[in-house]
């Protein structure tokens, strides 16, 4: 990674930190709460920075599946897929295995592999016909 992008990611993570603690305990509530989570999950979101969840959408494309139609049919799922992958300890190792082309390799270790399972089913019942009864 460039100096310059390490740089510009580590100032947007010190801006938007900032920008929360100008924000007043009532303001910070109601902020967490508009966006459906605590106040200290917010804040540890925030914390990790803006691209913190950025290997979710990479993971789901290689899957077969849309962040995007996850995010229009189940937006209360989509926002629990990004706040876990934001917190995952296996973002380096994700990320090289998508590079790799060994998505379903993730499954084995994703906090979240249960939920992306349960998203592919639910597409595939969406697309199958329903068989006659």
């Amino acid at each position: 990674m460039e100096v310059a992008a390490v740089i510009k990611g580590w100032h947007s993570s010190w801006v938007q930190a900032h920008e929360l603690g100008r924000l007043n305990q009532d303001q910070r509530e109601a902020l967490a709460r508009d966006v459906g989570l605590l106040q200290d999950e917010l804040e540890a979101l925030i914390a990790q920075g803006p691209e913190a969840a950025a290997e979710l959408p990479r993971l789901l494309r290689a899957l077969g599946l849309s962040s995007q139609g996850a995010e229009d049919l189940h937006p209360a799922v989509a926002r629990n897929l990004s706040v876990v992958c934001s917190s995952c300890k296996f973002k380096g190792r994700c990320r090289n295995d998508i590079d790799c082309g060994w998505a379903p390799v993730v499954l084995r270790y994703c906090p979240n592999t249960s939920t992306i399972k349960a998203l592919h089913r639910d597409r595939y019942e969406l697309t199958l016909p329903c068989p006659p009864l």
